[in-house]
């Protein structure tokens, strides 16, 4: 989204500067536009503009290249669309003059919320987001934070799922904008700070990539220390070795001896003696991890899907947070589906569930939950105690080598660009 030049960057040279893409240098295959291009005087108009395989486009359609909605007054929008155009580099001390007023409040903001709320932008459109990481916490933090926008009465734009974007008018009085920014400031700062959120239940955020995390010191040295005896903690160990290789890193289970048997129980059927094959318990296992954020879960099991054949698309979708492009109505895309649902929602949709049942049978919806509630019992172990897995590949990546990506997803996430 571009916003036809509310971006206020001076253009390239030999560019528009209708399109973010060309002040950033970045080149899109495809870019679109809507109603903006229209300036909201009623003759609306949009597109796409592409940028690669037009000609492919061509030969494989029929319909014309110039169609839009409101086709009966073409003729109109394309002539407003073209005035539009022209005024373009009017506006430009317009925006940026706006920007000069919204970045000093934005950049308080984040200070003051401390990753609670993250919010950013550039010339004319800027966005916030409350940033816990589960749906439904943001949702309440949207609706306190409307109420108390409207006791100010400031109405920014409220995102659905959970915060503000900004998209002023270029001559709205800039002391009254300021006034009303500042209004709309303090109300997502009270907003979070009534939420109370702590550090652990927040999305997490990458910092620049020159700035190493200090490692933390060991949260559980186990019972090996304790006792004293080396010999003993290799076999209390060996214990979990046989199962998959994300459960012998949860130590602190050999603590308590009846868990460690009965997790170990559980673990093996998951791991070995359920009706999926290794590939789509795979596809539950990393979903898992992606959803716990728990890294070295992570690394352990994207080898071993690999190693089942899940190909490198459907692991970068799963990076990513997105449904693999699985064949409609596989095993595979009902295992992801009900996995993905049970993470995010806690529960599962009844059209998830029938697809369930319809693809895996009712004794496979009942192990694929069970898949889900075991390898999140062991990501919570592992995020909890702080393991990491001393196999786990480098993730660097870029210029020299040092641009490290902090979450091991993000190397498999980057896969296919």
């Amino acid at each position: 989204m571009c916003r036809l030049g509310r971006h206020g960057v001076e253009p390239a040279k030999g560019g528009t500067g209708c399109f973010l893409s060309e002040c950033w240098d970045l080149q899109p295959d495809i870019v679109t536009f809507g109603k903006s291009i229209g300036g909201g005087a009623g003759h609306l108009l949009s597109g796409a503009i592409l940028l690669d395989g037009a000609s492919k486009l061509q030969a494989a359609s029929r319909t014309p290249f110039q169609s839009h909605t409101y086709a009966g007054s073409s003729a109109r929008a394309l002539a407003n669309g073209a005035a539009l155009l022209n005024e373009l580099d009017s506006w430009r001390p317009s925006v940026r003059a706006i920007e000069a007023e919204i970045a000093p409040i934005i950049a308080e903001l984040n200070k003051a919320c401390g990753g609670a709320m993250i919010a950013h932008g550039h010339g004319a459109l800027w966005g916030g987001l409350f940033a816990h990481a589960d749906p439904m916490a943001r949702t309440a933090a949207n609706l306190a934070f409307k109420r108390r926008c409207a006791a100010k009465r400031v109405l920014p734009y409220f995102v659905p799922v959970g915060g503000f974007m900004l998209t002023p008018r270029y001559d709205d009085d800039p002391e009254e904008f300021r006034a009303a920014l500042q209004d709309m400031a303090d109300c997502a700062l009270e907003t979070v700070e009534e939420m109370g959120w702590g550090d652990n239940q927040l999305l997490p955020v990458e910092g620049p990539a020159s700035v190493a995390a200090a490692p933390s010191a060991v949260r559980f040295k186990g019972p090996h220390e304790a006792e004293g005896a080396e010999a003993g903690a290799k076999s209390k160990t060996s214990d979990l070795d046989h199962l998959d290789g994300a459960t012998p890193l949860a130590t602190p289970w050999l603590a308590s001896s009846p868990l460690a048997s009965a997790a170990r129980g559980l673990g093996k059927v998951c791991w070995s003696e359920t009706s999926f094959s290794p590939r789509e318990a795979g596809i539950a296992i990393l979903a898992t991890a992606y959803a716990y954020r728990a890294g070295s879960e992570w690394t352990v099991h994207v080898v071993e899907a690999r190693k089942a054949g899940l190909i490198d698309e459907h692991i970068a979708a799963i990076a990513r947070g997105c449904a693999p492009a699985f064949a409609p109505g596989s095993k595979e895309r009902a295992i992801y589906a009900v996995a993905n649902d049970l993470l995010e929602h806690k529960r599962v949709s009844s059209a998830n569930y029938a697809a369930g049942v319809a693809s895996l049978g009712e004794t496979g919806m009942v192990e694929l939950v069970s898949i889900v509630g075991y390898y999140g019992y062991v990501a919570l172990t592992l995020n909890t105690f702080e393991i990491e897995d001393p196999h786990a590949p480098d993730v660097c990546v870029g210029e020299g080598g040092r641009s490290c990506a902090k979450s091991p997803w993000e190397a498999d996430a980057a896969l296919l660009g």
